[in-house]
């Protein structure tokens, strides 16, 4: 490589720290106003920060847009928020993603897909909406009361009186046999790493050898 070459390459990447040094420091002081409850100021420091890409921006963003902090609630705008920081492999952002879809069955396929991604790396909120709707069933969700099992169980492991109480009046509805199976997958399971980023249909990229 020329020394020219080297010195442009050296410029780039200086720019490249630089800018994400002041990106994390904006983000910082973005959650600060958020924690403070200035939503208006939140809201003009998460926006550039989001439009460039920043998953956790854009997580914020899709809940002051939910639930109509310092903007007008705009549950579509939520939702692309959301989505675009869920792509990123953002597991907050995938189970609030499912549950807007999940909850009112809007769409249950899509919700379950996208808790399922966040439950796999140990959202416990989602492993438990997860395992409650395992447990209820629906047309477009066939009742399983193992894999119900499983992912309550894996919310409970922290041992918090909520969840343990929600594991035990689910495995109440269920059969020895069923608990055991449930078991013994949740002593298996090993959560798994966000995806950099997700294909269209929300599934992880194909990894090739």
């Amino acid at each position: 490589m020329s020394s020219r070459l080297r010195r442009i390459a050296v410029c780039i990447s200086t720019m490249l720290i630089w800018t994400s040094l002041f990106a994390a420091a904006d983000l910082k002081s973005a959650k600060h106003a958020y924690e403070r409850k200035d939503y208006a100021v939140a809201l003009k420091e998460f926006m550039p920060i989001a439009e460039q890409g920043n998953a956790e921006a854009q997580l914020y963003l899709g809940k002051m847009c939910m639930l109509g902090q310092g903007i007008l609630k705009d549950p579509d705008q939520a939702v692309k928020w959301f989505k675009a920081s869920a792509e990123q492999g953002n597991a907050d952002a995938q189970f609030f993603l499912g549950s807007y879809y999940l909850l009112p069955h809007l769409n249950v396929a899509e919700g379950v897909k996208w808790l399922r991604l966040s439950a796999e790396q140990g959202q416990q909120d989602a492993q438990l909406l997860l395992g409650k709707s395992y447990l209820q069933g629906d047309q477009d969700l066939p009742r399983d009361p193992v894999q119900a099992d499983m992912w309550l169980r894996l919310a409970a492991k922290n041992n918090l009186d909520f969840y343990q109480n929600e594991l035990h009046a689910a495995e109440g509805q269920m059969t020895s046999d069923e608990v055991s199976a449930g078991k013994a997958l949740a002593a298996a399971w090993k959560p798994k790493a966000a995806s950099a980023r997700l294909t269209r249909t929300g599934e992880p990229p194909v990894q090739k050898n």
